[in-house]
């Protein structure tokens, strides 16, 4: 039996099979080594030092004087199948802005000699994707394609296994630069992120399947470009949006290597042809993730509850800023001035120095406990108080008195609630307190809440509590057998040291990967630890690093909200609803500074600690 096709038909086939044979032979060539090839993924943004990266490597291609580059805009439109004339429209005034800005870029990095041209190919649904005209766009003769920014799994649906997917990896095999920020960034890499799942958010990436990874075989658009980076998941605005352990989490589940690349935003970098992040440019860092070298992503397992959450030990953790810091994706080896750095030893490596001293009480630290106030910390608290006798303080901190005894007022009643037996005794901490007077209320106490919003307050006031001897008072008791539970601010001050910040935002998110830049303050030092509450929530991994690179002898521990620690002489046990993270700089190699000011630390080692969960 015989078919008669369609033109239309006709016309598919011959798309299809011109794709699949401009693949193979591309892939060929990659294979053979034709070309340094090179990927040059951006955090975020089109800043002027980004764009002279990736111009620079476009112009380090060129062979005839004229550097071409192309300029993509298949992440724009939100249809990846059709498109308006007026946003068709729009999206192309948009895209020349930005090619414009790579023009410039690329006039200032190319030699004498050289000329720029950067020009946008009008593809923003599929359908451009198999124009035969727009893919001619994409030939031989481009030194260079960036991806804007935008909607990578749009992008994706737009040009999976198309024509100019195909000269795309043929360009790039004979070593054009491809590169773009943000969701341009995200298609570089082959085992792509697509975003969260439903309505996780950043706080939810230890949450088993909040992370949509797109990993599919190389015939489905549910992948990164076929021949982006596939030792690492690379992701995008990084350190500004939190994103370190939904990278993580990403890492665990992707094929193969499990290895990850971060790229901040205004922060880019090179993948040359030997899997090397190198040239870090911007303002602020890449972080690299290793779940091969000590075997965290094969021992790594998802604990507790529906979705579970990710308990994971021993990941090695790279800062690489702008400077002589690069990183190799095939040996997992950092490198520091072109020397490699093998890894440490961390055989013995434990956190027994995070438990209570003999003959303390227990002390619950909570890492911001009013999203839960019935929750498992605080009903373990209160049946401990009871079980201790005694009178109850709740000392309540904040600017003034009324504030302050607000907020011990909601939390005498949430405690009342849950069955505590005696009747709390309400104490407000202000700059205005008799902190000598202070030391006595304590000493008498069976149990201690001690609460508090405003870390830079908080920080003020230890320093108050110490010059009085109330600090002293405080720690007394506790060592004695007291029963406390810090939380939020009161539980940063419980640290060796804190940061007296009074909040978080989205631009301390990145900025305290800077030094310099985070102020910290000695605590009351009754945990061997530095400790962030709210780590997850507020986006606070650059301050954990902050820490560690001031103290690496002192692991800092960040708390979710609705978390808390029950520290005793025996264990340190998890509890509550979510995680912790551990950030340890003990077997860290480098601890430096960038060109760019940001951080440089090698062999930093990460673990997360589910709820119901023991820190060992």
């Amino acid at each position: 039996m015989m078919w008669k096709l369609s033109n239309r038909s006709r016309r598919f086939v011959y798309v299809a099979l011109s794709a699949a044979l401009l693949l193979i032979l591309a892939m060929i060539n990659m294979a053979a080594g034709e070309g340094n090839t090179r990927l040059v993924p951006i955090g975020a943004a089109y800043e002027e030092d980004t764009l002279q990266l990736f111009a620079a490597q476009a112009a380090e291609h060129d062979t005839d004087g004229h550097v071409l580059i192309r300029v993509l805009p298949i992440t724009y439109h939100r249809d990846p199948y059709a498109i308006g004339g007026i946003a068709r429209r729009d999206n192309l005034e948009l895209a020349q802005g930005r090619a414009d800005q790579i023009a410039e870029a690329c006039a200032v990095v190319a030699a004498a000699g050289q000329t720029c041209e950067a020009t946008v190919v009008d593809m923003m649904i599929r359908s451009d994707a198999l124009d035969p005209a727009k893919v001619a766009e994409l030939g031989p003769d481009v030194d260079g394609f960036y991806i804007l920014g935008g909607d990578q799994t749009v992008a994706m649906r737009v040009i999976a296994n198309t024509p100019s997917e195909a000269a795309l990896t043929a360009g790039f095999a004979a070593g054009a630069a491809v590169g773009g920020n943000s969701a341009g960034a995200a298609v570089v890499s082959r085992y792509m992120i697509g975003g969260y799942v439903g309505d996780n958010s950043a706080w939810d990436g230890l949450r088993q399947g909040a992370v949509d990874l797109w990993y599919g075989p190389d015939d489905v658009a549910e992948r990164g470009l076929i021949f982006g980076q596939p030792q690492a998941v690379i992701d995008q605005h990084v350190l500004e949006r939190g994103r370190t352990i939904r990278l993580m989490q990403a890492m665990v589940e992707k094929p193969e290597d499990k290895l990850a690349v971060g790229f901040d935003w205004g922060t880019g970098g090179v993948i040359d042809e030997m899997g090397v992040v190198r040239d870090v440019t911007g303002w602020y860092a890449a972080i690299a993730l290793d779940g091969e070298t000590y075997g965290a992503a094969a021992a790594a397992e998802y604990v507790g509850g529906d979705p579970g959450i990710l308990s994971i030990h021993d990941v090695a953790f790279h800062v690489i800023p702008s400077g002589p810091y690069a990183y190799d994706l095939t040996t997992r080896r950092p490198l520091v001035d072109g020397t490699a750095q093998d890894a440490p030893d961390i055989s013995g490596r434990d956190f027994s120095g995070l438990r209570a001293p003999a003959g303390a009480g227990t002390l619950f630290i909570g890492g911001d406990l009013a999203r839960d106030t019935r929750g498992e910390v605080m009903q373990a608290f209160v049946d401990e108080a009871n079980a201790a006798g005694g009178p109850v303080v709740v000392l309540s901190a904040a600017p003034r008195k009324p504030a302050a005894m607000g907020y011990a007022r909601y939390w005498r009643n949430r405690l009342r609630n849950l069955g505590l037996e005696a009747r709390p005794e309400l104490v407000t901490l202000t700059p205005d307190t008799d902190f000598a007077a202070l030391a006595g209320r304590l000493a008498g106490a069976g149990a201690i809440f001690f609460t508090g919003k405003d870390q830079a307050l908080m920080a003020d006031l230890v320093a108050q509590m110490e010059a009085a001897g109330a600090a002293d008072a405080l720690r007394g008791w506790w060592t004695s057998g007291g029963v406390m539970l810090a939380d939020n601010a009161a539980a940063a001050a419980l640290g060796v040291s804190m940061s007296a910040e009074s909040s978080a935002s989205g631009d301390q998110s990145s900025d305290s990967f800077l030094d310099g830049y985070l102020a910290m303050a000695p605590g009351l030092g009754l945990v061997n630890a530095v400790i962030e509450p709210r780590a997850f929530y507020d986006y606070l991994y650059g301050r954990l690093v902050s820490h560690v690179m001031a103290d690496p002898a002192t692991p800092a521990v960040g708390l979710e909200r609705a978390t808390g620690l029950r520290v005793t002489a025996g264990e340190v046990r998890v509890m509550g609803v979510e995680a912790a993270i551990i950030i340890d700089g003990r077997y860290a190699q480098t601890m430096a500074v960038g060109d760019n000011d940001a951080f440089a630390a090698t062999w930093l080692l990460i673990d997360t600690f589910p709820t119901g969960t023991t820190i060992e």
